[in-house]
C-alpha cells in the first residue's frame, strides 16, 4: 500500500489519510508545488487505467496527471493497488517558497498557492468521486 512517488522519496511527503475507505497522500514535487494522491484498489474501475482513460473524469484541480502503481515498499510484494494523482502546478498557481526546490522565477503575480489544506480537501474530493464511481 505504498505510494510509488512517497516510497521513493519520503522526504516530500506532507500529508496522508483516510477518507471515504481511500488513501490520500501529498507530496511536493521538488519545484515547490504539491502534488495530491488517492490509492485506487484492485476491482474499481478505475484500478489500472491511465489518468486520461478514467470515466467518469474525476472533477480535480488540474485534472488527474498521474497514474501508477503501488510498490512493493519493501514489505516482500504488491498489493496490486494503483494510485491516480493531480499536481498544482498549473497556470495560476504558484510555488510554495517553503517547500524543498522553491524556484523563483516560476512565479508571476496574481499566482495563487496551493496550501497543504487546499490539496487535502482536493484529494477528499477525488477519493468520494472514486467512492461514486465504484457503485
Amino acid at each position: 500500500m505504498c505510494n510509488p512517488v512517497s516510497t521513493e522519496h519520503p522526504e516530500l511527503l506532507l500529508a496522508k489519510g483516510l477518507h471515504e475507505g481511500y488513501e490520500w497522500e501529498i507530496t511536493c514535487n521538488g519545484l515547490g508545488y504539491r502534488c495530491g494522491y488517492v490509492r485506487i484498489p484492485p476491482g474499481h474501475p478505475w484500478h489500472g487505467k491511465n489518468y486520461d482513460a478514467v470515466e467518469p473524469y474525476p472533477d480535480v484541480h488540474g485534472g488527474l496527471t498521474f497514474a501508477a502503481a503501488d510498490t512493493d515498499c519493501g514489505k516482500g510484494g504488491e498489493d496490486n493497488a494503483w494510485w491516480l494523482g493531480f499536481d498544482c502546478a498549473h497556470a495560476g498557481d504558484a510555488p510554495d517558497l517553503s517547500l524543498p526546490g522553491y524556484c523563483s522565477r516560476m512565479t508571476f503575480p496574481g499566482d495563487t498557492i496551493r496550501t497543504t489544506a487546499y490539496v487535502e480537501a482536493q484529494c477528499r474530493r477525488l477519493a468520494e468521486q472514486a467512492k461514486v464511481a465504484a457503485l
